[in-house]
């Protein structure tokens, strides 16, 4: 038996069609309407790598493509609407 033999392009796109149901065609004209920048800060990343597909972790619906800094900034704050406008308000004040 030989084991086949998968590229890093088959492992991602088979990654994404199972975690967040949207092909590499999908992702890329996600990618391109955002004008290859984070949907939140239009930024990109750093390390060159991807920018990360962000979903909805109730639904799982598929909302955009973040940097690496807003994905985990909206992770961290658990993407619950009165933390965010506690920080806002934190921030900035009323």
């Amino acid at each position: 038996y030989k084991r086949p033999t998968y590229t890093r392009q088959k492992n991602y796109n088979r990654k994404i069609k199972n975690d967040y149901g949207i092909t590499t065609e999908q992702y890329d004209a996600m990618l391109a309407s955002q004008g290859g920048v984070c949907a939140i800060c239009g930024g990109v990343n750093r390390s060159g790598r991807r920018l990360a597909i962000d979903h909805d972790h109730k639904t799982g619906r598929v909302r955009g493509l973040l940097c690496g800094l807003c994905n985990q900034g909206i992770g961290h704050l658990r993407e619950n609407r009165s933390i965010l406008e506690m920080v806002i308000e934190y921030l900035f004040g009323k």
